[in-house]
């Protein structure tokens, strides 16, 4: 199958944000005297703070109120905000710079919301995609298959003609259950057992032969 485009993940696989999004997890939680590590954060990428939020309260042992869960997520997002000092990564901008002389088209595919990814990238590199679907914009997140088939949707493509960068578990489930290729990337989870669900893994984006993504070969 020749690719039509590839579909980037944003956290951990387009910018390094994953450091600045556990902070302001934990500033978000402080009062409640918890700790909140990277993995607690890594096994949860692809979903929306909203539901992020809950889940991080309940492994922690938390019983929250549905509006204290709403407080604590509107937060986060604001700190996050504050703190992000987060930048794409070198790689990603010469991934995206040599696929664009490729007949292919790129999107990302997150569940952040936009004010999240522009912080950090400028509005001149996400003009770059052809698509941008955020978790905002689907009802259902990573690791169901919705947020990357709407960008196929949005694309006019067939999932079979998309491959996806990832580097989270939820992500690389979302993909296949998409019917999509997957290349993963241990930017986040250098444990290949964890990624194993992804057809081809590599350690960095600059790792990644080109004829894998353009003709899908494992």
């Amino acid at each position: 199958m020749k690719t039509k485009a590839v579909l980037f993940d944003f956290d951990g696989v387009i910018a390094n944000t994953i450091d600045y999004h556990v902070a302001a997890w934990t500033q978000a939680f402080a009062e409640y005297g918890v700790e909140i590590t990277p993995q607690d954060i890594y096994f949860q990428e692809g979903q929306t703070a909203y539901s992020i939020a809950p889940n991080l309260a309940r492994s922690k042992g938390l019983n929250l109120s549905a509006e204290k869960l709403d407080q604590i997520t509107q937060k986060k997002r604001a700190i996050y905000q504050k703190i992000t000092r987060a930048r794409v990564y070198p790689e990603t901008i010469e991934l995206v710079k040599l696929l664009r002389q490729y007949p292919l088209k790129l999107a990302i595919v997150t569940g952040s919301v936009m004010k999240n990814i522009e912080i950090v990238t400028g509005k001149e590199f996400v003009r770059q995609f052809d698509c941008i679907v955020t978790g905002d914009t689907v009802e259902r997140n990573k690791p169901f298959p919705d947020p990357y088939l709407k960008a196929a949707e949005e694309l006019a493509l067939q999932p079979q003609q998309c491959v996806v960068i990832e580097n989270a578990p939820l992500g690389i489930q979302a993909a296949k259950a998409a019917g999509m290729f997957c290349i993963a990337v241990q930017t986040t989870i250098p444990d290949k057992s964890i990624l194993k669900q992804a057809d081809v893994i590599y350690p960095h984006l600059s790792d990644i032969p080109i004829d894998v993504i353009v003709n899908q070969r494992n």
